[in-house]
C-alpha cells in the first residue's frame, strides 16, 4: 500500500505556506520536490461505511492537485552513487566509508545542493571513525551552504572541537547559531562547556543555572550539574565553591533513585573543604527551612532511606526547638510526610502508615491534608490495616469533597469495605458514584469494580445496571486499557443470562467498533466458540469496511515550516530522533496537531526505520487510526505504528526458540518501544528489557554474553529475551498466554494466582491480577500480539483464535 499526500486544504484549493514560521528565501523552496508529483487516481469516494474519509479532514482530494510522498524522501547513504559507502558503513567499517565518500567528493563531486549534504554524513561517518578533528572539518564545511542543518553542522563541529582542546574555535562556531532551532538547549549547553574549557566558568555559570531553574527539570539533568560542579571547583573561590556545594546538593537531594549521587557527593566533599571554616559552618548546620526542603526532595525523588534520615533530622530539630508538638504546622506536616514516603518507597508500609497519621493532623488546614490522606488510605491498605485505610479515604471523601482525589477515594474506600466483607456498604459506595462525581476520572473504573464484583460471584444480572451506566457515559471508554471492556462483559453476560442472540450481536460489535484491542480479541474469541462462521464474517466485514485505496492527505502550511524543512533534512541523515525534536516543536505529538502533520511526520520517520519515534508519534498522538481497521488505506498506518526492526534477528531467535514472533515483538514494542539502549529504573536493559540475573541464565545455554552493553545489543538482547519467553510458555503449557504476566511480574507469580483460580473464565482472571501493572501490561502486550498477527502473520483466525483460552487453566 503506498501512501501518498495531496497537496490540497480541506475544500479541495491549492494551499499556500502561510503564518510565522513560513519558508524563507534562505530556506528550501516553497514547493519542495516532494510536492511535485501528480496522483494518478483520485481517492475513492466517500460512502455510507467510509467514516475514514468523512473522519478525517483533507482526505478527500483532487488528483490534480501536487502529492507528498514519502517514498521521494530518500536517506543520503541509499543514493545509488554511495552504494559502496552505505556498504562499508553497514558493516561497521566507517573510516572505509568515509575514505569512500571523501573520493567522491573529490572525484565526483555533487552539484551545490546536494554537496553540503554529503559533507554532514561524511562529518557523521569520520565521527563514528573516531577521528574527530576531520568530522569537524566536513561539518565545518556543511555549515558554509544555506541549507536546513547548516546550524545543525556547526553545533556538531563545535561539539567535536571540544572534544579535541579547541574549545575557543568551539564557541566561534557556537556564536554563529541562529536561535529557533531543536538544538537550542543543546547549543547552550555546548557553549557553556566551550566556556568552561577555556576557564570561563563564571560566563558559563548563568547559563547552567538558567537549566537547572527549569521546571520540571530535563531528562539528564544529573549530568549537566555534575559537569558544572566539577567546573567550579576546577577554579577555586570562595564564591565557587559555595555555589558547587549548591549544586552537588541538588543532586544529591533530588536526583530521582540516587542517579549520580556517589559523584555529587565527592564535588561537595571537596567544594566544603575548600571553603574556610566560617563558610563550611553555613552549610553544615541547615536551618528547618533548608531541611524540610531535603527532606521532602528526597521524598519525592523515591530516595527512601535518605528521606526518612532527613526527615528524622528534621524532626529532632523541630523538638529541639520546641515546634514539634500536637499542633497543625507547615514544617512538621513535611517532615512527616517525607518520612512516610521514604518508608514506603523502602516498602515499610506499616511505618510508613503510622508516620502519615501524624501528618494527617499536622497538616491539618494545610493544603497538604488531601495527599496526607490519600496516602494514608496507601499506606494503610499495604500495611495491612484496611479498616484504617477505609476511615482515612472516607474522610478525605469528607473534608475535600471537590477535590480531584474525591473519587479516588470513594472508589478505594469502597474496595476496602469489600477487603473487610462489607458488600453492602461496597455496593452502596459505588452504585451512585456516576451521579455524585459525574466528572469523575475515575468513575469508569468504579462502575466496572462493581459489576466484576457481581461476576466473580456469578451474579450476571447484577452487573449488567452498572456496565449500562459505563457505556452510556462514553461509548470508547479511557483510558486504552478500558476500550470495548463494558460492551464486551456486558455482551457476555447477556450470553449467561440466556439472551444469545443478543449476547453475540454485541460480541459482533466489539469486533467491529473497537479494532485489535484487547476486548476485540475476547469479544472474537468467544463469538468464534459460540459462532464460528459469524465471528470470520463480522471481522471480514469490518475489515472490508475500510476504503481502499491510497491514504492521502491535504498538504498545509505546517509541511512547509523550517522545522519540518529541517526534519526532513534530518530523516535524510538518519537521525530519527533530531527529527522528532524539531517536529515536537511544531506540536507533533499534541492531540490537537493538524492530521497533515501528523501523518506526515510518522511516515516520513518511517522512512529510515526509526521505530522509537515513528510509532511513538502514533502513539501519543491521535488515536483516530485505532478506530479502524488495518485494511484499505489504514494499513500503513498501522505498519508505521506496529513497525518490525531487527526482523532478521527477531525471525531467527523466535524460530530458535520456538515462540511466535508477534509475541516477541509486543515484549519488544510494550517494553522497551523498539530502544535498544533503553535502562529502567529497576535496571532492566535493553529492547526486552531483562535484569541482568535472567539474563545471565539465559546466557549460559545460548552461550553469549550478559554484561549490561551486551544486553544493549539486539543481536544479544533479543537472543536472551526469546529464550526467556521460551522458557515461560513452556511452564504454562495449558495456557501460553500466562508467559506474558509471567514476563513482567516473574513465573510465580501467575502460578499462585492460577492455583488459587485454575478454573476461573480467563477475561476474569486477567481483570484480578493483583499487580496493576502486570494487569495492564498483560492487556497491552496481547492487544499487541493481535494487530501482528493480523498485520504480518496468518492473521485472527490462525493466530489468536487457538491463544486465547476461554478458562485460564483449560482441562487436560
Amino acid at each position: 500500500m503506498s501512501l501518498l499526500l495531496v497537496a490540497v486544504d480541506g475544500c479541495g484549493h491549492a494551499q499556500p505556506p502561510v503564518g510565522d514560521g513560513a519558508v524563507g528565501a534562505g530556506e528550501l523552496p516553497t514547493n519542495p520536490p516532494w510536492l511535485a508529483k501528480p496522483l494518478d487516481t483520485p481517492p475513492p469516494a466517500p460512502t455510507p461505511t467510509t467514516q475514514t474519509v468523512e473522519a478525517m479532514p483533507g482526505t478527500a482530494a483532487d488528483p490534480r492537485h501536487t502529492v507528498f510522498d514519502p517514498a521521494t524522501i530518500v536517506p543520503v547513504l541509499s543514493e545509488p552513487r554511495l552504494a559502496k559507502v552505505k556498504a562499508a558503513a553497514t558493516r561497521g567499517a566507517f573510516k572505509a566509508a568515509a575514505e569512500g565518500l571523501k573520493v567522491l567528493l573529490r572525484d565526483s563531486p555533487p552539484d551545490a545542493k546536494t554537496e553540503p549534504v554529503w559533507q554532514y554524513q561524511l562529518g557523521k561517518l569520520h565521527w563514528r571513525a573516531g577521528e574527530p578533528l576531520a568530522a569537524a572539518g566536513a561539518f565545518d564545511r556543511a555549515a558554509a551552504a544555506s541549507w536546513p542543518l547548516a546550524d545543525y553542522a556547526r553545533m556538531n563541529a563545535a561539539k567535536l572541537l571540544v572534544q579535541i582542546g579547541q574549545p575557543a574555535e568551539a564557541a566561534a562556531r557556537l556564536l554563529q547559531i541562529t536561535k529557533g532551532t531543536a538544538i537550542d538547549e543543546q547549543v547552550e549547553l555546548a557553549t557553556a562547556a566551550a566556556l568552561a574549557a577555556q576557564r570561563k566558568v563564571d560566563l558559563a555559570a548563568p547559563i547552567w543555572d538558567a537549566y537547572l531553574a527549569k521546571r520540571p527539570r530535563p531528562r539528564g539533568w544529573q549530568l549537566v550539574a555534575l559537569r558544572y560542579g566539577r567546573a567550579l571547583i576546577n577554579q577555586p573561590s570562595v564564591s565557587r565553591a559555595e555555589r558547587a556545594v549548591e549544586v552537588a546538593r541538588m543532586v544529591i537531594f533530588a536526583s530521582s533513585m540516587g542517579r549520580g549521587v556517589g559523584e555529587a557527593r565527592k564535588i561537595e566533599k571537596q567544594a566544603l573543604l575548600s571553603l574556610p571554616s566560617p563558610r563550611r559552618t553555613r552549610f553544615n548546620q541547615p536551618g528547618l527551612q533548608e531541611l524540610m526542603t531535603r527532606a521532602r526532595n528526597l521524598a519525592d525523588a523515591r530516595q527512601g532511606r535518605e528521606a526518612v534520615a532527613a526527615a528524622g533530622k528534621l524532626i529532632k530539630k523541630l523538638v529541639k526547638d520546641g515546634a514539634e508538638d500536637t499542633t497543625p504546622s507547615e514544617l512538621s506536616c513535611e517532615a512527616y510526610l517525607a518520612r512516610a514516603k521514604g518508608l514506603a518507597a523502602v516498602r515499610r508500609y506499616s511505618e510508613a502508615s503510622k508516620a502519615v497519621g501524624t501528618a494527617i493532623k499536622r497538616c491539618k488546614g494545610h493544603q497538604r491534608q488531601v495527599v496526607a490522606l490519600f496516602l494514608g488510605g496507601r499506606y494503610g491498605l499495604r500495611g495491612g490495616n484496611t479498616s484504617l485505610a477505609r476511615k482515612r479515604y472516607a474522610q478525605l471523601e469528607k473534608a475535600f469533597p471537590k477535590h480531584s482525589f474525591a473519587d479516588d477515594a470513594r472508589l478505594h474506600g469502597a474496595e476496602a469495605a469489600l477487603d473487610l466483607g462489607d458488600v453492602a456498604a461496597f455496593t452502596r459506595m459505588l452504585a451512585r458514584i456516576d451521579t455524585v462525581y459525574p466528572h469523575g476520572d475515575m468513575v469508569d473504573q468504579a462502575l466496572f469494580t462493581l459489576a466484576r464484583n457481581r461476576l466473580e460471584r456469578g451474579d450476571w444480572a447484577g452487573a449488567v445496571a452498572p456496565l449500562e451506566r459505563a457505556i452510556k457515559r462514553q461509548w470508547r471508554g479511557r483510558p486504552y486499557y478500558a476500550e470495548g471492556r463494558p460492551q464486551y462483559f456486558l455482551a457476555r453476560a447477556k450470553l449467561q443470562l440466556g439472551a444469545a442472540e443478543q449476547g453475540r450481536r454485541m460480541l459482533a460489535r466489539v469486533i467491529r467498533d473497537f479494532p485489535l484491542s484487547y476486548y476485540m480479541v475476547l469479544a472474537y474469541g468467544r463469538l468464534a466458540r459460540h459462532d464460528p462462521k459469524m465471528a470470520a464474517r463480522v471481522l471480514t466485514e469490518a475489515q472490508a469496511a475500510e476504503p481502499q485505496g491510497d491514504f492521502v492527505i491535504a498538504d498545509h502550511a505546517e509541511l512547509h515550516r523550517p522545522a519540518f524543512l529541517r526534519a526532513v533534512a534530518l530523516v535524510r541523515q538518519g537521525e530519527g530522533a533530531r527529527a522528532l525534536a524539531e517536529l515536537d516543536r511544531l506540536g507533533v505529538r499534541n492531540k490537537k496537531a493538524h492530521p497533515s502533520l501528523l501523518w506526515a511526520s510518522a511516515f516520513l520517520l518511517a522512512q529510515i526505520e526509526a521505530p522509537a519515534e515513528s510509532h511513538g508519534v502514533l502513539r501519543s498522538s491521535t488515536k483516530l487510526w485505532k478506530e479502524h481497521y488495518p485494511a484499505g488505506i489504514w494499513r500503513s498506518v498501522w505498519e508505521v505504528a506496529y513497525p518490525r526492526p531487527f526482523a532478521k534477528i527477531v525471525a531467527a531467535e523466535t524460530k530458535r526458540s520456538g515462540i511466535p514472533e508477534h509475541l516477541a515483538y509486543a515484549i519488544i514494542r510494550e517494553e522497551s518501544a523498539f530502544r535498544p539502549r533503553a535502562v529502567s529504573s529497576a535496571n532492566a536493559y535493553g529492547l526486552m528489557q531483562l535484569i541482568e540475573p535472567t539474563a545471565k541464565r539465559m546466557a549460559r545455554k545460548l552461550k553469549l554474553p550478559a554484561t549490561v552493553e551486551a544486553l544493549k545489543l539486539p543481536s544479544v538482547n533479543i537472543a536472551l529475551g526469546c529464550r526467556f519467553l521460551s522458557i515461560l510458555q513452556r511452564q504454562f503449557t495449558y495456557n501460553p498466554l500466562l508467559a506474558i504476566p509471567g514476563y513482567n511480574a516473574g513465573p510465580g507469580a501467575p502460578a499462585r494466582w492460577v492455583k488459587k483460580r485454575p478454573a476461573e473464565d480467563f477475561d476474569v482472571w486477567v481483570e484480578r491480577i493483583p499487580y496493576r501493572e502486570t494487569r495492564r501490561y498483560t492487556k497491552r502486550v496481547i492487544r499487541t500480539m493481535a494487530a501482528y498477527a493480523n498485520l504480518y502473520g496468518a492473521g485472527m483466525h490462525a493466530k489468536l483464535l487457538r491463544a486465547v483460552p476461554l478458562v485460564v487453566k483449560p482441562s487436560p
